[in-house]
């Protein structure tokens, strides 16, 4: 993974200003990982993908998650806090990178991959949500049997179906990360999800616009480029600033 500059996390904000959540997640990816073609980037397993993400979160504001919740019993607005070590979980060791899966369930046997972001972009414009499962069943089981026979895959019982959404959670069990609160008004316990592609961007999104900032107020004061303020460390560039307003 390469360091990220102050400049490289501003152009990644540049780039993902008008962007949708998932190319934003690209992006961020892209410039972290320069030296992967951004093909092979789209393939990442979610899971694998969110992991890059969280590791890239660590390198760039550190390993401490603090968020908000909202309380579905009492609407009470509650602080929460993990580290990033907490939300990362290895895929198993059979799992791989393109690797193919097999589920057999009684006279059923399937092949299949990961789900992968590529495989997210191509669910844009779909409605309905069984159409878009059965578009990714489509595009995920490489190939479907039944009794030996080839089957077609939006024919697959639910029960079928089902086996295949928990073996793929049980092969990148990081693609959704569960964390369970527990409200300190009411007591109430819930679950809730944790998008880290969201979260790293709304960081990103307030660190940037908090930057500009900065750079303008020390160009005026000291007639330095935009470069030039980039390149101070973020201590030195926060004492020019204390000057500043002192």
């Amino acid at each position: 993974m390469k360091h990220l500059a102050a400049a490289d996390v501003l152009n990644i904000w540049e780039q993902g200003l008008n962007a949708s959540l998932l190319q934003r997640a690209m992006i961020m990816l892209a410039c972290a990982f320069p030296d992967l073609p951004p093909d092979q980037l789209a393939e990442l397993s979610i899971g694998k993908r969110d992991d890059y993400l969280l590791l890239l979160r660590e390198r760039l504001f550190g390993p401490r998650l603090v968020n908000t919740a909202l309380c579905p019993n009492c609407s009470e607005l509650m602080e929460w806090e993990n580290q990033v070590s907490d939300m990362r979980s290895p895929p198993p060791a059979e799992s791989k990178a393109g690797q193919v899966h097999t589920l057999i369930l009684d006279r059923y046997q399937l092949n299949f991959r990961l789900p992968n972001s590529a495989d997210l972009a191509s669910l844009e414009g779909f409605e309905a949500s069984d159409s878009a499962v059965d578009f990714l069943l489509k595009r995920c089981v490489t190939d479907a049997k039944v009794g030996g026979k080839v089957c077609v895959v939006e024919k697959l019982p639910k029960k079928v179906v089902v086996a295949l959404g928990k073996r793929i959670e049980a092969l990148d069990p990081q693609a959704e990360i569960q964390i369970n609160l527990n409200c300190p008004n009411c007591q109430h316990k819930w679950p809730v999800f944790f998008d880290v592609a969201s979260f790293l961007w709304t960081e990103i999104n307030d660190w940037a616009e908090r930057m500009l900032l900065a750079i303008h107020t020390l160009a005026q004061a000291y007639s330095w480029t935009e470069t030039e303020i980039l390149r101070l460390s973020p201590v030195r560039r926060q004492f020019y600033l204390g000057f500043v307003h002192s």
